[in-house]
């Protein structure tokens, strides 16, 4: 009977605390009071409360509890994903900051899990953060089959097992996809989608889907790439050396079509859409269609051993990743990437497969 009561005033002190504080509206750039409340053996213990922004290095506060609770003040330019860290527990509680004020409850073995007031994000952020965390991969054997391949230089299976890796990570990117659009005006479906990757066009109809988060610096930050990419504008210039001294200027190629892929070698994806794309070039470039890669390279010592190791039968550039020059104009962001040009060097593509480029070809040259 005593234990039944102690549970009971345990309950009531635990809600009570929590549910104090009622959420608030928060716009970007705000403070954010996190308020803890824990079981008397955790008295005297260091913990720690990490905001993890879309940009830029986390925001840490860090106190000890003392009568059961503690407060942690976090200054952050918009609502992002945080944990808290209690020292000598065992996994750090997830929750998301999108309120001035928010309240997280641990009692132990009460509930389970920690309560969580005044987030309206954070009961839909668990399971969009163990969605984006641990998403679909190959079985173990197929993962040692991929390295074995990779290292014996086997690029049939390689190719085989990473087109079926490709086919998981689209079905990881369309529930990751669905869990946004499901509650498309919490800042945490905004944090999602600003933290994934998605094809161009999926970005694209995610990005028209949350309007609600203009206010936000990510949001102003990812329109203007968008425009940066936007179909019907015209391409940047450019011009990078190519083997013996020449020098490649993109406004230089006449060719009715130009596909600029951009690429990292070692990448297993990349190598493979340059097998498929080596069909489409020979099936192609009689009728007008250049392709011209822009690999990207660790440095130039390595950009030259790679050219001697993969070459290719079209035009191939190299950027490097402490200086990047065209990768950043197309505002390319992950690889395999590639834009469609016309002759007047409008895009009229962008992010598009092997049998979509395929299809798109088709069809402009048989007009």
């Amino acid at each position: 009977m005593i234990q039944r009561k102690t549970l009971y005033k345990t309950s009531v002190w635990l809600f009570t605390v929590l549910f104090l504080s009622l959420p608030g509206h928060v716009q970007a750039q705000f403070t954010s009071s996190i308020n803890g409340f824990f079981s008397k053996e955790w008295e005297g213990k260091q913990a720690m409360v990490v905001a993890k922004p879309l940009q830029g290095a986390p925001v840490i506060d860090t106190t000890t509890i003392v009568n059961r609770s503690a407060i942690f003040t976090l200054k952050l330019t918009e609502p992002c994903a945080a944990y808290l860290w209690i020292d000598g527990l065992k996994e750090d509680i997830q929750f998301f900051i999108d309120s001035p004020k928010i309240s997280i409850g641990v009692e132990s073995g009460l509930f389970g899990s920690a309560i969580i007031a005044g987030s309206a994000s954070s009961e839909h952020w668990a399971e969009q953060f163990t969605r984006s965390k641990h998403g679909r991969d190959l079985d173990p054997d197929d993962q040692l089959a991929l390295l074995n391949a990779l290292t014996s230089g086997d690029s049939l299976t390689a190719f085989t097992l990473e087109c079926k890796l490709d086919s998981l990570r689209t079905l990881d990117r369309n529930a990751v996809a669905n869990l946004i659009l499901e509650q498309p005006t919490l800042a945490s479906s905004w944090y999602l989608f600003a933290s994934s990757m998605f094809s161009y066009r999926q970005t694209l109809d995610l990005f028209n889907s949350l309007p609600t988060f203009a206010s936000y610096p990510s949001y102003q930050r990812i329109k203007a790439e968008l425009t940066q990419k936007q179909l019907g504008k015209k391409a940047v210039d450019f011009s990078l050396p190519i083997t013996n001294g020449k020098v490649a200027r993109l406004s230089d190629l006449t060719s009715r079509f130009v596909l600029i892929d951009f690429s990292i070698r070692h990448q297993v994806s990349c190598q493979k859409r340059h097998f498929d794309l080596k069909k489409l070039y020979q099936k192609y470039h009689p009728l007008g269609v250049e392709i011209v890669t822009v690999s990207v390279e660790f440095d130039r010592m390595y950009g030259q051993d790679a050219l001697a190791k993969y070459p290719l039968p079209w035009i191939q550039l190299q950027d490097f990743m402490d200086t990047p020059t065209i990768t950043k104009a197309f505002s390319v962001h992950y690889m395999p990437d590639n834009v469609l040009l016309d002759a007047t060097k409008i895009m009229i593509g962008r992010d598009m497969s092997v049998q979509e480029l395929d299809a798109m070809l088709e069809q402009l040259l048989n007009k």
